[in-house]
């Protein structure tokens, strides 16, 4: 019996069933070449009527603060009643008028009075009905109560303004005693110590109401400080051995962050398109349970630092 029918019935089904796939593969690649074409290339909408779902935002201190009060010798006064309870009033009186006669304090004058503006970035996504939540963060100059030593060894507070000053009665006491008294040779020896800054971080919450408009708010706290306390300590004085024999010790000896400041704002924004504006309000404060004791024992009393924010930003 012949085996040709068969073979000839089995590739007719064969091409019957396969015939039509290549045609159908044909299909399915020009219908995905047509949507390739089709879809449109992204673009900003400089005219779109919602927010979008992410903003990222740069913000900027206005306005300026100053460091302290233009009151170099109250200033030192302070700092030495403090750091020096071996100090009669007699050796006080002595030690700031010669301070004050040499010239000696007129080093403060040549720091800048006021504090840097600060540079945040932001970025926030919307989690609910418009709401949007993230964070910001920036470098900034930061007031902070510091745990010192003072000359007899005796644990005090002081704010880092006293510290700076109080390396300052160091920086005299030291040229004082190694010129003798030659005021030609000290009086614009000294240098005052800079301040401190951190990383202020903060979480921040937002939204937008209607026609644009929206309101923003932020609470924050400042990290990074331990590391920055210690690099500055190192260039001070006292803790690089520079002192008078007869001295017990450093006027101040800066050892740890007593207490870092935080943050707080309130604000509105609007948007036209993906751009955004905004202006807020804003407060740096340093609050604790031994604020009140610290100053009492003669820390600074650290006043909040209030001003405004301006903030530029995006939608998208």
């Amino acid at each position: 019996m012949s085996l040709k029918p068969i073979r000839s019935v089995r590739w007719t089904a064969a091409f019957l069933l396969l015939g039509p796939l290549p045609l159908a593969a044909q299909q399915l690649d020009d219908s995905l070449l047509d949507q390739a074409e089709e879809r449109p290339a992204r673009q900003w909408d400089w005219n779109a009527g919602e927010a979008g779902i992410w903003n990222v935002w740069l913000e900027l201190d206005a306005g300026t603060i100053e460091q302290f009060d233009n009151r170099t010798t109250n200033n030192i006064r302070q700092v030495a009643t403090l750091g020096h309870a071996e100090w009669s009033d007699n050796t006080l009186t002595m030690a700031m008028n010669r301070i004050d006669n040499s010239g000696f304090s007129n080093v403060v004058d040549n720091q800048g009075w006021y504090v840097p503006n600060a540079v945040r970035v932001g970025a926030a996504r919307q989690v609910w009905k418009g709401l949007s939540a993230g964070i910001q963060l920036g470098r900034a100059w930061s007031p902070a109560y510091i745990n010192c030593v003072r000359a007899d060894g005796e644990a005090v507070v002081a704010s880092w303004n006293q510290v700076r000053f109080a390396d300052l009665v160091d920086q005299y006491l030291y040229y004082d005693d190694l010129y003798d008294g030659d005021q030609w040779r000290y009086e614009n020896d000294g240098v005052f110590g800079e301040g401190i800054t951190g990383w202020r971080a903060e979480i921040v919450l937002q939204q937008e109401l209607a026609h644009g408009l929206g309101w923003t708010a932020s609470l924050g706290t400042t990290v990074g400080l331990k590391r920055e306390l210690e690099s500055r300590t190192a260039a001070l004085f006292g803790s690089q051995g520079l002192l008078p024999e007869d001295e017990l010790g450093p006027t101040l000896t800066p050892t740890s962050i007593a207490a870092a400041p935080s943050s707080a704002s309130l604000g509105a924004t609007y948007r036209s398109g993906p751009a955004v504006v905004g202006l807020s309000w804003s407060s740096v404060f340093i609050s604790g349970s031994g604020r009140n004791d610290w100053v009492i024992l003669g820390a600074e009393a650290i006043a909040p630092m209030n001003q405004m924010r301006l903030r530029l930003g995006m939608t998208f």
